[in-house]
């Protein structure tokens, strides 16, 4: 219990503290510690730094591959800071440092003095730490160890047998959980959500651990009915951006229903039009876009006589419509999306483009997947969470087939947050072009001379080179 009551006021101070630090680093770039704008900035850094002293007797701010840690508890971003996290990480990760740990209490004045110092190394390049504590001890910072980077955790973990093997066993078994929910509401069965709820804390747990594994796995296709993997695929995307932006535990849990279920009314479409192999006609599309009608309606009728899961709700029957309301169904009066209706849209979107459907045409590449929904931001789909959609999974998706300039092939298995056009990805080929299962390589790596080992020159059509994706995804 006393480390849960420390834990909540360090979870608020650290989140004035990765505002404070930005603004104060920021304004160190551009003004002498004697400029009162500085002076200003430091003051609020000070004071949040006595702050957490007052509550531990340290202070400490650590980044890792995406994530600020303030004393040892992890601070996730709210969505209207997502830019200042996300801007935090950055600058850490490029001058080369883990962090900064303050060993005495500090004032104003050292606050402005290490402001202007390390807000002026942007850009300069890594140094390396007794570099930087030298320079700090030169201006009279004795009081601030300089922390090493954080050792990455994707590359051990990606490649960390048991992780992936807890991976797929959540990956599978919610597509096993809602194929059987979907095809006993086909069957007129009441609707039972205890073992889907099962399935998605599941999910969320996974995806609080790491969720490269669980959002690397959507890439799989080894199953008959696309309607299944789909709304897990869904769920996993869902969830991990709600988790990029700061959602809690129980908030994530809300959105996974809500995100598993946003397809339920596709339980009383008839299976011919689902799985119908030339284009639908007038009448069967029209019939296609009830599936938002009948899942609301499932949802309301179920629950007789108990509360009623708005949210789930909500998103069932809003998750077609645009943020300026055009799409489907149409709306007898102007309404405001919900939140989870915003963050289930886009997940779905870019889902159901990049997945082989037997009614519409081929499936387009992730990236050019990301490109559609660019084009419709603020019209279809909300700006902010889309750019955190993409923070997420980079501008190369995993499971993007990419070639790089070594004459190499690879699949993108993760996002970095060091740059978004240089994710991780498993080599495929050597440069001689023969098939291995290699090793995950980070394309951010960079020789002696500073230049980038690897980067990509194309993205590739997977079919056309006869590879499976998902099969990079599973343990070995």
């Amino acid at each position: 219990m006393s480390g849960m009551a420390v834990s909540t006021p360090v979870v608020a101070i650290g989140r004035e503290l990765v505002q404070n630090l930005l603004v104060a680093l920021r304004s160190g770039q551009l003004y002498e510690p004697g400029n009162a704008t500085l002076r200003a900035a430091a003051e609020r850094l000070a004071r949040t730094l006595g702050e957490l002293w007052q509550v531990d007797g340290w202070a400490r701010i650590e980044v890792g591959r995406d994530t600020v840690m303030v004393n040892g508890v992890r601070i996730r971003s709210e969505l209207r800071h997502y830019s200042v996290h996300s801007n935090v990480v950055r600058f850490f990760r490029s001058i080369g440092i883990g962090g900064f740990e303050w060993t005495a209490d500090p004032d104003r004045f050292d606050a402005a003095m290490f402001a202007h110092r390390v807000g002026r190394l942007e850009g300069t390049g890594a140094m390396a730490t007794s570099e930087m504590t030298a320079a700090l001890e030169e201006s009279g910072l004795h009081s601030i160890t300089v922390l090493p980077p954080r050792e990455e955790t994707l590359d051990e973990t990606s490649d960390d047998p048991d992780a992936r093997v807890r991976a797929e066993r959540t990956y599978r078994h919610g597509v096993a959980v809602t194929r059987e929910f979907m095809e006993g509401m086909r069957a007129g069965r009441a609707m039972r959500t205890h073992k889907v709820k099962r399935a998605v804390q599941t999910i969320v747990d996974q995806v609080l651990e790491d969720d490269a594994l669980l959002v690397g796995l959507t890439n799989l296709r080894d199953y008959d009915e696309p309607t299944f993997t789909h709304s897990v695929n869904v769920c996993v995307f869902s969830v991990s951006l709600g988790q990029r932006i700061g959602l809690s535990r129980f908030e994530l849990f809300d959105l996974g229903m809500a995100a598993l279920l946003h397809d339920v009314g596709k339980s009383d479409v008839p299976r011919e039009i689902l799985l119908k192999i030339e284009a639908l006609d007038r009448d069967e599309w029209i019939e296609m876009q009830n599936h938002t009608r009948y899942g609301a309606m499932r949802i309301l009728e179920e629950r007789p006589g108990r509360t009623i899961p708005m949210r789930e709700l909500l998103v069932a029957f809003e998750h077609h419509l645009n943020v300026d309301l055009s799409g489907y169904p149409s709306l007898f009066a102007p309404r405001k999306l919900s939140f989870y209706t915003k963050i289930v849209s886009i997940c779905d979107s870019f889902d159901a483009g990049t997945t082989p459907r037997v009614y519409k045409t081929d499936p387009i590449t992730p990236p050019e997947m990301l490109e559609a929904l660019v084009r419709w931001k603020g019209v279809r789909y909300d700006p902010i969470l889309l750019k955190a959609f993409i923070s997420l999974i980079g501008i190369y998706p995993p499971g993007t087939l990419v070639l790089l300039d070594t004459m190499e092939m690879a699949v993108v298995v993760a996002a970095s947050t060091d740059h978004v056009a240089r994710p991780r990805a498993r080599l495929v080929t050597d440069v001689m072009g023969n098939r291995i299962m290699g090793p995950v390589v980070s394309l951010s790596e960079r020789d002696s001379t500073g230049e980038h080992l690897r980067t990509v020159i194309k993205v590739l059509d997977p079919e056309r080179y006869r590879v499976d994706v998902g099969r990079y995804f599973l343990p070995s």
